[in-house]
């Protein structure tokens, strides 16, 4: 059985975290200093995430909307959990292509630091979607 029963789950469980990125202050600060969009996209269920860093403001849009990301990772739901509870060797990700990166490598490298302190927050904001949500 998939982590995400549907595309509106996805959302408000991954889209929520991203959501409380945006006022945490270490992460925000690191979020600001980025200056890209980055294009989450979604197979198992079928959804995409943009995250847009510019001008001091960031910005989360859910599903297709005008914004060109700068670069995009491509996955399944079960991977993004995996992904973000921090259980995936993401270079052994991407070789068996269950991550797939495209744009520059030098952005994408860009993103690690906010990865690694996203990535300490998201397992306590996945139990409080699971009370919210229960299965």
């Amino acid at each position: 059985m998939p982590i995400f029963e549907n595309a509106d789950e996805l959302y408000v469980c991954i889209g929520g975290m991203f959501e409380k990125v945006k006022s945490h202050p270490q992460i925000k600060e690191m979020w600001t200093t980025l200056k890209l969009a980055v294009k989450f996209t979604y197979t198992h269920p079928e959804a995409s995430i943009i995250l847009v860093s510019c001008n001091g403001e960031q910005s989360i849009y859910y599903g297709d909307c005008d914004v060109k990301p700068d670069i995009e990772l491509a996955m399944t739901g079960d991977v993004a959990h995996q992904f973000w509870m921090g259980e995936i060797n993401v270079m052994g990700a991407i070789i068996k292509r269950q991550i797939v990166p495209v744009g520059s490598l030098s952005k994408i490298l860009m993103l690690k630091p906010l990865i690694k302190a996203v990535i300490k927050i998201y397992p306590a904001h996945y139990q409080q979607f699971l009370l919210k949500h229960p299965s």
